[in-house]
């Protein structure tokens, strides 16, 4: 082999050896941190489950980062509730929508709340499956109050305009708003059956629709959410993620009032919660309630939670469930620390001692994403094996 091949093989043998070593650094130092907890009854017992709620009791916000669709993080979230008593539970769905289903839980009978999910379900965002739709009904009957900072779902106009419909004054409105929620529907059935056609939210009709709304003289509340449907649509066509992460970061904000200076329990996508750099790149959420805790010297508790086998469901009703893909960006990211889970038990891994080794430079990670999720979350729970969840609705 000539000298110039030689050395350039020894140098990849040596980069292969260095990030190798750095590996089962991380995956020794993962071992090292490691408790496990188990699901019995209605909560959890073990070593790790002591230790995240030792933790979270200590801490002001606790904030939980998660994969979506599986019946086993809103269990989680769940038992994480009957032991601490937050006032604000704020999640990833538009503040209209948080309000109205608050509401309906409240003053709805029973039958009457389930004809309401059965009608609108599949708008509620995360909150159509049942799982979730049942957090919200626990963390209402425990009078916490549910925030929203998303945008509008893109099927989410038939909820807020057949609410409009009922409470403006405005009759020209009236008609516009009832004229939308029908669309909305009609659309999203047609998308149901041919996903080749759009949600009526994206089109021009809506778009019209909107702008003739906005020069009526109406309620300053109808007009921020007329505001809200018009930004909802422009963030999904122009598909801006920084778009999204300002408008999450403003309405929480603009909620501050309601929720500085009390306990708060987040659950958002583990995008969206880190401490430091957000995984897209972008300063999020996690970012924000940190700094804001730290600001009032307190301390926010961010947990990563997700399934590594097993199922997770479709956003969209009558979909098949998908099996959790093995080789997912994210389960590739983190291999070096799941290579350690092993049987049916949850796995906490506190990732506060790897962040240290990492910040003093004995760690060294080359994955950035890797090296965000250390410095982003204090815990890391792996689920072995989840199942998708299923909707609230009833046929």
């Amino acid at each position: 082999m000539n000298q110039p091949k030689l050395l350039f093989t020894i140098f990849l043998s040596c980069i292969t050896t260095i990030s190798c070593a750095q590996d089962s650094l991380i995956t020794n130092l993962s071992k090292k941190n490691l408790t496990t907890f188990i699901k019995q009854a209605d909560t959890f017992t073990g070593l790790g489950w002591q230790k995240i709620i030792k933790k979270a009791k200590t801490s002001n916000d606790i904030l939980i980062g998660e994969d979506h669709f599986t019946n086993e993080i809103p269990y989680f979230t769940s038992a994480i509730t009957s032991k601490i008593v937050f006032e604000n539970f704020i999640c990833e769905i538009d503040p209209f929508t948080a309000t109205i289903l608050q509401s309906k839980i409240k003053n709805l009978s029973k039958d009457a709340l389930q004809n309401y999910v059965d009608t609108y379900g599949n708008s509620f965002s995360f909150y159509a499956f049942s799982p979730e739709f049942e957090l919200l009904k626990q963390l209402t009957q425990s009078n916490t109050t549910i925030l929203g900072t998303d945008q509008i779902l893109l099927i989410g106009d038939r909820v807020i305009c057949n609410e409009l419909y009922q409470t403006t004054r405005n009759k020209t409105a009236k008609e516009i708003y009832k004229r939308i929620a029908i669309n909305s529907k009609l659309y999203f059935d047609n998308f149901l059956k041919d996903q080749s056609k759009p949600f009526y939210l994206l089109t021009d009709d809506f778009a019209k629709k909107t702008d003739s709304l906005s020069k009526l003289p109406l309620s300053k509340e109808e007009l921020k959410i007329i505001d809200m449907l018009k930004l909802s649509a422009k963030i999904y066509k122009s598909q801006s993620h920084e778009l999204r992460v300002q408008l999450m970061k403003h309405q929480l904000m603009e909620l501050y009032s309601k929720w500085s200076g009390k306990r708060n329990l987040f659950k958002y996508g583990a995008n969206h919660l880190a401490r430091g750099e957000g995984f897209l790149e972008v300063y999020d959420i996690g970012n924000m309630v940190s700094n804001l805790n730290d600001a009032n010297y307190k301390s926010s508790l961010h947990i990563m939670i997700l399934g590594i086998s097993g199922t997770q469901a479709s956003p969209f009703e009558g979909f098949p469930s998908e099996k959790i893909d093995t080789d997912s960006d994210m389960l590739k990211t983190l291999e070096p620390i799941i290579k350690t889970v092993n049987g049916e038990q949850w796995h906490c891994f506190d990732l506060i001692p790897l962040r240290r080794e990492l910040n003093s430079g004995r760690l060294n990670i080359t994955d950035i994403k890797l090296q965000r999720i250390i410095k982003g979350y204090d815990f890391l729970v792996i689920i072995p094996k989840v199942t998708a969840s299923k909707f609230a609705k009833h046929h």
